[in-house]
């Protein structure tokens, strides 16, 4: 069954290619502000914004002690901190004391930091709601929820919320991805995620695909369009849609247009593509969760 689908999907993308305009693409999620800040509502950068996204809490709202007390916020008993850096950079200057505009030294100082999700108290909770409220409310769909939860606990891949949605291989391996409320519809959730998925079988340890491409390069555009066609193989497989959504169609007719490569090159890529497919959803369902009896008697 898995294979005809696999086939309906890669033949009708194609077709679809010769039709669509890859200029009209776009993300099919929108972004809520999952960036680190601060009180003050300016964004962490550099090293500061990677510690505290990677700190794995849902709330990108951070502050120190003093500045959750000055909130009438509570940190909570032994709750730790993160630490974040700040740097000064001051320039060298001449006998006559004019800027060389050359940087001579630099200061170093670092303060701890709490999520609001560690405190207690009004304000925190405010800020939050402000976060949430600009969600919309989506319920999930249960064979797509399954999938996704199974696999990644079967595969042991921690997912990060972000506004951006990607896979990070190496040994801090985990995937991106925006919540479900940030995107138009659960049905374009599960598909990015999918997406995402199909990159991750390319580890090394799973699939062992090329995953060296750069962006831009031929290697880079050849596993997105592995995984955008795994992600259309999953979708159909899962019974979200027998007919792919356009958008697939325009991201992937935008790298072989960005390559001016000629559309046969994704017969190769559906090849990959399903055996993508396939050992995803081989490894969720060799993880799934046994079901309760409750659970049993409504399956029978």
């Amino acid at each position: 069954m898995s294979n005809k689908i696999y086939q309906m999907v890669t033949d009708q993308i194609i077709r679809q290619l010769e039709q669509v305009d890859p200029n009209n693409f776009k993300t099919p999620w929108f972004c809520v502000g999952h960036s680190p800040i601060n009180l003050r509502g300016t964004a962490y950068r550099g090293i500061n914004h990677i510690l505290l996204s990677h700190s794995g809490y849902a709330s990108n709202l951070w502050a120190t002690f003093k500045q959750w007390q000055d909130k009438e916020c509570n940190v909570r008993k032994g709750e730790r901190s993160q630490i974040v850096v700040l740097w000064k950079f001051f320039n060298e200057t001449d006998d006559e004391g004019n800027d060389s505009g050359k940087i001579g030294a630099v200061s170093t100082r670092y303060f701890r930091v709490f999520n609001s999700e560690q405190v207690e108290g009004e304000h925190a909770r405010g800020v939050e709601q402000k976060f949430k409220d600009k969600l919309k409310d989506h319920n999930p769909i249960a064979e797509a929820e399954s999938f996704v939860k199974n696999y990644i606990a079967g595969e042991r891949l921690p997912v990060r919320v972000s506004d951006r949605a990607y896979y990070a291989g190496g040994i801090a391996e985990h995937i991106a991805m925006p919540e479900l409320g940030q995107f138009d519809c659960p049905q374009s959730y599960y598909s990015v995620f999918a997406h995402e998925i199909t990159h991750s079988t390319g580890n090394a340890n799973r699939l062992n695909r090329d995953m060296s491409g750069r962006f831009g390069d031929q290697a880079y555009a050849f596993e997105e369009l592995v995984a955008e066609l795994g992600s259309a193989m999953l979708c159909g497989a899962l019974g979200l849609s027998q007919t792919p959504r356009l958008d697939h169609a325009q991201y992937i007719k935008g790298w072989l247009t960005n390559q001016r490569s000629d559309p046969k090159f994704i017969i190769s890529a559906a090849s990959h593509a399903q055996k993508a497919a396939d050992f995803a959803l081989e490894s969720a369902e060799a993880h799934a969760a046994p079901l309760t009896i409750s659970e049993q008697e409504v399956a029978q």
